[in-house]
């Protein structure tokens, strides 16, 4: 008789608060901390969905499970930037869209519109019961080229074979235990550490687990978590969304199975944690994490993107990286649904950027690279233009746009030069 996974083979769960808010009137010029980006939303139509990418044509169309109840989604972003945090200080007297953890507990107090969210690990178990499990139901478990059991890439926990369908029901119960009291869940990690180029997990001893068998286990968790929780929202990290170079990587299994979900949480949005401050994607990897927004956009999936330092960075060095942040992603962003993090270790100051509340606009168009060398999308009430290039650009702005535009401080502007891996946002003359 099959044992049940033994539940620290599971991996903890761990739990934490999304919320979302209404919007507020629109604010004097003395306060010091935004409100709402959504005070200054321009009537207008939907964005089009971006000319850029266009999405590859499924052979066979994925089919989402049936949704049994409606699901709570976060406030609509449609004209601005949407902001979501993990953290938040205990004084805040500013507005996010959506709050992460014990400071969205303490936000949720003075905020109407509320969603939350439970957030699981899915793959791992501790080597204290690998010798029982393995001699009681060795399916339950991966093995690497030699035989053993394979082990996360920290070399921590056991990876569990979720292409079992015990795993998977067992997984789905706790994730949907997880989730009582909670709008939705966000699976971590799913089918992360089934990609191993150096020592590829294998489904038996002498049988190598393919691609296929990765697709099948993954999508096979999804659909049994899906069942079990089908009026929650289903979000995914890692994997295939973790940035746009995964996603480029797998572009049509990564299309059939966001399909399954919600939406997703792109974690290395422009920029690994680790990497130097100085450092930067080349065009074509900065390109690709653009489209991988506006591809997960297109669908009004919940789209979740953070920048993160792990290190604090100056003020001159923030402020730069804060508008190409911004600017990238005013690229990307197709749907009403998209939130955005810039994670400077734990500093929230950037929530008072005048940028991330303006009168822009909705999207008339896809995004688009001009002749120059720069990328622009125009909005009903302005501009957005970026230079993810290794050399200045400039650009004369009325022969370009036949049309006159300042800064968001009032400049009126002829001329632009962006420096290398640059941003600006340039807003219609009243």
């Amino acid at each position: 008789m099959s044992r049940p996974v033994p539940s620290r083979l599971l991996g903890a769960l761990m739990a934490f608060v999304l919320v979302g808010c209404v919007p507020l009137g629109t604010p004097v010029p003395s306060q010091s901390l935004i409100p709402s980006p959504v005070a200054y939303v321009t009537a207008g139509p939907l964005p089009r969905p971006t000319l850029t990418p266009t999405p590859l044509v499924l052979a066979t169309p994925t089919q989402p499970p049936p949704t049994a109840a409606p699901r709570n989604y976060p406030v609509d972003t449609s004209a601005t930037v949407g902001l979501w945090s993990e953290r938040a200080p205990g004084n805040f007297t500013g507005t996010l869209d959506l709050a992460l953890g014990a400071a969205g507990l303490e936000l949720r107090k003075s905020n109407l519109r509320l969603v939350t969210l439970t957030s699981a690990q899915v793959f791992s178990g501790f080597s204290g019961v690998l010798s029982e499990t393995r001699a009681s139901n060795p399916g339950f478990l991966l093995y690497d080229k030699d035989g053993k059991i394979a082990l996360t890439t920290d070399g921590q926990a056991a990876v569990l074979n979720i292409r079992n369908e015990q795993v998977r029901a067992q997984v789905a119960d706790r994730v949907a235990q997880a989730a009582r009291g909670y709008d939705g869940v966000i699976l971590q990690g799913v089918g992360a550490e089934l990609i191993r180029p150096n020592a590829s997990p294998i489904f038996t001893t002498t049988k190598a687990f393919t691609d296929a068998q990765r697709k099948d286990a993954v999508d096979g968790l999804l659909r049994a978590v899906r069942a079990r929780v089908p009026d929650k929202l289903l979000l995914v990290a890692g994997y295939a969304w973790e940035d746009g170079a995964a996603f480029s990587a797998r572009p049509t299994e990564s299309q059939e199975l966001a399909a399954l979900v919600d939406g997703a949480l792109i974690e290395r949005f422009l920029r690994a944690p680790i990497s130097r401050t100085n450092e930067f994607k080349n065009e074509s990897n900065w390109k690709k994490d653009v489209d991988l927004l506006a591809n997960l956009s297109q669908d009004n999936k919940v789209v979740l993107l953070t920048t993160r330092f792990d290190e604090p960075i100056s003020g001159t060095q923030k402020a730069e990286w804060l508008r190409y942040v911004v600017t990238s992603y005013l690229l990307g962003k197709n749907g009403s649904r998209t939130y955005l993090q810039f994670d400077s270790a734990g500093d929230l100051t950037y929530l008072e950027d005048t940028q991330l509340n303006t009168r822009l606009g909705v999207a008339a168009e896809g995004y688009s690279k001009l002749s120059n060398g720069l990328y622009k999308r125009l909005f009903t009430n302005g501009v957005v233009l970026v230079n993810p290039g290794d050399k200045a650009i400039k650009i004369d702005i009325e022969a370009e746009f036949k049309a006159s535009f300042e800064t968001l401080s009032g400049l009126t502007v002829k001329s632009v030069e962006l420096a290398p891996r640059a941003g600006i946002i340039l807003l219609s003359r009243k």
